[in-house]
């Protein structure tokens, strides 16, 4: 890249001495060939037709300079040894593109100028802005041991019941679209564009993912139009984590481009949610790929890393292809069949005849249907997975269910009891059977001092409890605000 830069500049200033200089160079004597002179400044009161040519071609001179600072800004390239590029031979890696979107047309060597095409160059060719593939796969066909006929046979009362809060809507799954994006970047915010989007979907006889790719940056309001047509009259979206990223990374990108979304008023199944709190419990974490090995058992061959697929495509604008971009779509396309077998596998949890005699399988279904409020069900699922000797963190939250449950019922002693069983001393489970102690001492016993060293003690832990930025945060703007609150009562 550096060499790269040197040359642009080299060939900057050979165009200043180009257009500045108004007359040829004086020549040299053939005998003693020495190296060219600077051309002497013009003076500043040139008129006439000299001082209007100078000033035409200074005028001329700054354009280029200024457009070529502007490529530099829209360039977005890697090094040519960086993992997947994907190079030509014989030409160097990097492209220059004009402020104005336009492709300078051909690659440019050290020594070559934009003005001055060598003979034969051809005119590139002229690449559709996006491409549409269909791909089908028979609703009798099993993935991850989940039938995907069954798609047609879900109520949506059924469906339902994987909402995370029970006010939701369920979604029919015959009618959904299951949605899922690559995009240029996780950053999000305007810069940030969904190039390849699969939509997958029942109809007749099979599933069908459709995927649509960007093959040009001009092509995106027109991929989203044919997106949109698509989805026209289908009110249901399935997603996993869509309605953190995918759904307003598109939203954003439809109303950049002027184009009505099809999913504003759309009920919508965010997969992520209950998989937590279903499958979590038993695996390393919740990420599709995880599940998709540990509860699916589906290995895929060759996959391509997710941290990989922006560059892919970075390099496939810049060469017009790129050998892992079939990879890319494969990816893709196996993460909308995943999702929507994983809904599957999720909804044989909700079924009055499950039955499993892992522990961390009974306290996920348990802990799910718990917070969203179906004690009924949840208190004999997760006394069950206590019984059969659930173990470590699952077990502290397990505790702090049934505690909680104790408390509604009005039994405090049994809830203390319960809650003084979380064994993990720094976790999130320890800091909420704190705040629980609080407020006990605070609003049953009425002694606001004790209350307020469990709020301490919460506080005094919170730095070393693993959680995310703004958990954390929240954890701690509560504990100060009832620490507030206790200090004043005592004052």
């Amino acid at each position: 890249m550096a060499r790269d830069r040197t040359g642009l500049a080299e060939r900057i200033r050979r165009s200043r001495a180009r257009i500045v200089h108004s007359g040829p160079a004086p020549a040299a004597p053939a005998a003693t060939p020495v190296p060219e002179p600077e051309p002497p400044p013009l003076p500043a009161a040139a008129e006439g037709t000299a001082g209007d040519d100078k000033r035409t071609r200074l005028a001329r001179a700054r354009e280029l300079i200024r457009r070529t600072e502007s490529g530099w800004k829209e360039l977005r390239v890697g090094s040519a040894e960086s993992p997947g590029a994907h190079p030509e031979p014989d030409r160097p890696a990097l492209r220059e593109t004009w402020g104005d979107g336009a492709s300078a047309g051909r690659w440019l060597g050290r020594e070559e100028t934009a003005d001055t095409p060598e003979a034969g160059d051809s005119a590139p060719r002229q690449e559709e802005p996006f491409s549409r593939e269909d791909h089908d796969f028979p609703l009798g066909s099993r993935y991850g041991g989940a039938t995907l006929l069954r798609l047609t046979e879900v109520a949506e009362e059924e469906c339902a019941r994987l909402q995370i809060r029970p006010e939701e809507p369920g979604v029919d799954l015959s009618r959904a679209l299951f949605l899922d994006t690559e995009t240029s970047g996780l950053a999000g915010g305007t810069g940030t564009f969904a190039f390849l989007i699969g939509v997958g979907h029942v109809e007749e006889d099979r599933f069908r993912v459709t995927q649509f790719l960007m093959r040009s940056p001009l092509g995106e309001a027109a991929m989203l139009e044919e997106l949109a047509v698509l989805a026209a009259g289908r009110r249901d979206l399935v997603t996993y984590n869509g309605g953190s990223f995918d759904l307003p990374l598109l939203e954003t990108r439809f109303a950049l481009n002027g184009v009505p979304s099809p999913f504003r008023d759309a009920r919508h199944l965010d997969l992520l949610h209950p998989a937590r709190r279903l499958f979590k419990p038993r695996h390393e974490n919740a990420r599709l790929t995880t599940l998709e090995r540990e509860v699916l058992e589906v290995e895929r061959d060759d996959d391509i890393p997710g941290d990989r697929i922006p560059q892919v495509f970075f390099d496939f604008l810049r060469y017009g292809d790129h050998p892992a971009m079939d990879s890319v779509l494969a990816h893709n396309r196996y993460d909308i069949v995943t999702l929507a077998a994983l809904a599957l596998r999720a909804l044989e949890r909700m079924d009055g005849d499950w039955h499993s005699d892992d522990p961390a399988d009974l306290h996920g279904a348990g802990h799910h249907f718990w917070r969203r409020g179906e004690s009924e069900v949840a208190i004999p699922l997760l006394e069950r997975a206590l019984s059969a000797g659930l173990s470590g963190r699952n077990r502290d939250r397990c505790l702090l269910d049934l505690g909680e449950r104790r408390k509604q019922l009005g039994d405090w002693t049994g809830a203390i009891d319960l809650w003084r069983q979380v064994s993990i001393v720094d976790s999130r489970e320890r800091l909420d059977a704190l705040v629980w102690f609080a407020k006990h001492e605070e609003h049953q016993r009425k002694d606001p001092a004790r209350a307020l060293t469990h709020v301490e003690d919460a506080l005094e832990r919170l730095p070393r409890i693993e959680m995310g930025r703004e958990t954390s945060r929240r954890y701690r703007k509560e504990l100060e605000r009832r620490a507030a609150r206790l200090q004043k009562s005592l004052g």
